[in-house]
């Protein structure tokens, strides 16, 4: 008779094994954090002076445009003066000067503004994972899980990279409530003022069209 010793020890090192082992939606996580709701009101505020900011240069851009147009109208108008045309000739090569200056002003301003908020949002959102990344280890070690996986990667097609797992070790929802835990309401509230300050902005710029 074969001893069944080995299987069993398979057996149990196996569970025991799969036991040490968890799976978290990261994504989920840090969109579900309430610091990270947080760093976004600072990002819309931000983001909506530089459109703000931006709007009027472009105001102004517009508006030398049309003087130009207009001077340069005036200077091919034959109904006009000779001396009406000449000084409509001249001011037409101040604005062209003007509005050359305005579009690299513009220009400038975007390129630089972009810049900015993509190099501060970045920095801030590597905190947010480091810090993270920390609690979860902590958290990790709590429980005696050795390994964590990620599921929320994606493939170049756009496949997720762990297509099956056990849902009954998913430690997503769970952590998410752990890293919320006593700051439930800062978060609610949080989020209801960003939901705002979007809801403010699509309907400015709907009027703006």
């Amino acid at each position: 008779m074969k001893s069944i010793l080995p299987a069993l020890f398979f057996a149990t090192a196996s569970l025991f094994a799969a036991e040490t082992v968890g799976f978290i939606n990261m994504e989920k996580v840090f969109n579900d954090y309430y610091k990270t709701v947080t760093e976004n009101i600072k990002f819309e505020e931000t983001r909506q002076k530089f459109v703000t900011a931006l709007t009027v240069l472009q105001g102004e851009f517009e508006n030398t445009r049309q003087e130009y147009e207009k001077a340069i109208s005036d200077a091919e108008n034959d109904l006009l003066s000779d001396s009406a045309r000449a000084e409509a000739a001249q001011k037409a090569r101040v604005l062209e000067a003007r509005l050359e200056q305005k579009h690299d002003e513009t220009l400038e301003f975007r390129q630089n503004g972009m810049a900015e908020i993509e190099g501060n949002q970045q920095q801030a959102t590597q905190l947010l994972i480091d810090d993270l990344q920390a609690q979860l280890t902590k958290y990790a070690a709590e429980r005696g899980l050795e390994m964590v996986y990620e599921t929320s990667g994606r493939t170049m097609n756009r496949v997720p990279v762990l297509l099956v797992y056990p849902k009954e070790k998913e430690i997503t929802e769970a952590f998410i409530k752990q890293v919320n835990a006593g700051h439930e309401k800062e978060k609610a509230e949080s989020q209801a003022k960003l939901e705002a300050m979007h809801k403010a902005a699509q309907e400015k710029q709907q009027q703006m069209k």
